[in-house]
């Protein structure tokens, strides 16, 4: 391998691992502008490949309205929206350097299967790496008095650490289907070595305990076999296919079984009992400063479960926001809060759900441009898989479902989290079009 490839990898490595920490903005844009430049030239040394660029037209197309439509919004839309422009210059278009480089890094991967494996080793590192310290602060404290906290690892936290927990899997998960149906190994990990990295994953999902990046991991595993159901379709007879859907239901109990026990801070009664207050916004007004010291109570006497009553009522208010303005108000991490304070004198900042954060601030042609985003992504990678057995393209479906799913339940779809999915998002999608690695070119 080149000095110019080691270098690449290098900065690659530690850019994937510092994004997450908190108060790196200057060492990430600096690492952001390394990466571009070195992998820009490593990319147009290679040259970019026209066939690459005709499979990725759609999504590409997609992604380049959306973007004018950001900007038609701030400025003839909802002119008192000014202030996006900020928010798309410091949110978008580094998402959309983090987009570029994936891809750069792809194109140079392509055809140089040493430095493929580079790639996912380097990424792998740096996940492995912040699972591990979540699960160094989960063992130590097992071993203080007291009970067990959620631990946020080396980000703000738990469910800013579940979701690099949850990209793990998606590249583990991705190699298990890969290892089991096909008998190849594309991640450069012996058995022994992933086995070992699957259980860490496994541990930190019990040490962070989010409910959402459960749902999200269950769902991923459901799809997962449903591949391999698929896939196995003709060799199964129906008693095996019965056990697979029976197995796939266990799951899915099971799952739901640790969403409920992950937060045991309410109960079922209280959870329910909640919904009908926090759907009352007009009575009930806690939720526009989310003070726990003015939660209302349910008729048990017990404080609403404060998660449930907020999300709730700011997705009825969220909802209204954009009814009010179905041509968004200007794209922003913070739509939601502006949309409150314009309406009621008084608003909070995210929703919890990014997509109805998105919603607001684009409206409903800049959300459905983004789920189109989405589709396109998906049913590229599904057609690929069905034609090759491609292992990105797996990788690629269950990073879509995760960040997907997520960005429903949580407000990923800005700062690094975004910038990381985009990344991820565009090195998947060229290596899926590209044909790397196939489950007949994968390496032993």
């Amino acid at each position: 391998m080149k000095k110019i490839e080691i270098v690449s990898l290098v900065l690659l490595g530690l850019l994937f691992f510092v994004w997450p920490v908190p108060h790196t903005v200057s060492a990430r844009d600096l690492l952001l502008a390394s990466n571009l430049l070195v992998f820009s030239y490593l990319a147009w040394r290679k040259g970019w490949p026209r066939d690459v660029a005709h499979a990725l037209s759609v999504p590409g197309a997609i992604l380049l309205a959306l973007t004018a439509w950001m900007y038609m919004v701030a400025v003839f839309v909802f002119p008192e929206s000014i202030w996006t422009l900020d928010e798309i210059e410091s949110q978008w278009w580094r998402a959309v350097v983090a987009l570029l480089i994936g891809a750069f890094v792809a194109t140079a991967a392509r055809g140089n299967s040493r430095f493929t494996q580079g790639v996912f080793a380097v990424l792998l590192a740096a996940l492995v790496a912040h699972v591990l310290y979540v699960d160094f602060q989960a063992a130590r404290g097992l071993l203080a008095p007291g009970s067990l906290e959620r631990m946020a690892g080396l980000t703000e936290g738990p469910d800013k650490s579940n979701y690099l927990t949850n990209v793990l899997f998606g590249f583990l998960l991705a190699e298990l289907f890969f290892r089991v149906v096909y008998k190849k190994r594309v991640l450069p990990l012996s058995h022994a070595v992933f086995a070992a990295v699957l259980a860490l994953a496994a541990a930190s999902v019990f040490a962070e305990r989010t409910r959402n990046g459960i749902i999200t991991l269950v769902l991923m595993l459901l799809l997962l076999g449903w591949f391999y159901l698929r896939e196995r379709r003709d060799r199964l007879n129906k008693l095996a296919i019965s056990a697979g859907v029976v197995a796939m239901f266990v799951v899915t109990l099971g799952g739901l079984g640790l969403v409920v026990t992950a937060r045991q801070s309410s109960s079922l009664n209280n959870l329910i009992d909640t919904v009908p207050i926090a759907w009352d916004t007009e009575h009930y007004k806690a939720w526009q400063q989310a003070d726990p010291s003015s939660l209302p109570e349910l008729p048990s006497g017990e404080t609403v479960d404060i998660s449930v009553y907020l999300r709730i009522a700011w997705l009825k208010e969220g909802l209204l926001l954009v009814r009010d303005h179905p041509f968004g108000i200007g794209f922003d991490r913070n739509a939601f809060g502006h949309g409150l304070k314009a309406k009621y004198g008084r608003g909070v900042g995210h929703s919890h759900s990014g997509l109805l954060d998105m919603a607001i601030g684009l409206g409903i042609p800049g959300a459905l441009l983004w789920l189109g985003f989405f589709a396109s992504l998906a049913a590229i990678a599904w057609r690929r898989h069905c034609a090759s057995g491609n292992y990105a393209a797996i990788l690629l479906l269950l990073l879509l479902l995760d960040y997907g799913v997520r960005m429903v339940l949580d407000s990923v779809i800005r700062d690094h989290m975004l910038q990381q999915f985009m990344f991820l998002a565009g090195l998947a999608a060229v290596l899926t079009v590209a044909g790397v690695p196939e489950k007949r070119k994968a390496s032993a």
